[in-house]
């Protein structure tokens, strides 16, 4: 398994409207894709989370990228979302 972390953040106050929106479209489109394994956000704070993305390999990663862009420019254009990657790698220990 490869995964990538991210800060996503958006506008004070918009933080609801980013929530219903990404269950809404990300969400499905994940379950759907070939490329992810799955995910998991994280609150820590105020329209802050902590984005877990985990895919097959890399090179489904590589791979997901523009569909993920896709998916996430209406957020970033209605809630000033910003998905900032931390780090990425091949993950050494899962259960």
């Amino acid at each position: 398994m490869y995964s990538k972390a991210y800060w996503v953040t958006c506008d004070e106050g918009k933080g609801d409207a980013l929530m219903a929106q990404y269950d809404a479209i990300v969400v499905p489109a994940i379950k759907a894709s070939d490329n992810h394994v799955g995910h998991h956000m994280i609150s820590s704070g105020p329209e802050k989370w902590l984005l877990i993305s985990n895919y097959h390999n890399k090179s489904a990663a590589d791979a997901a990228v523009s569909m993920v862009q896709e998916l996430v420019k209406p957020m970033i254009e209605q809630n000033g979302m910003t998905l900032e990657q931390i780090t990425e790698g091949d993950v050494i220990y899962a259960y």
